[in-house]
């Protein structure tokens, strides 16, 4: 493999990650809180979670 496609993919690469990383924290920033990325949520926390949707 010559050195300037291996220039080249690694720039693809490099390229590739950074968008997801970008991607994933304007994903997450979009939904600010505990989301679905919680653990285990009690019964009680989830019935106030309810009840504050519906305000």
């Amino acid at each position: 493999m010559s050195s300037d496609l291996q220039t080249i993919t690694a720039l693809v690469v490099v390229a590739l990650t950074a968008a997801w990383f970008i991607r994933r924290a304007i994903v997450k920033r979009k939904n600010p809180g505990c989301g679905s990325d919680c653990g285990a949520v009690s019964p009680q926390m989830r019935k106030l979670q309810e009840r504050l949707k519906q305000r």
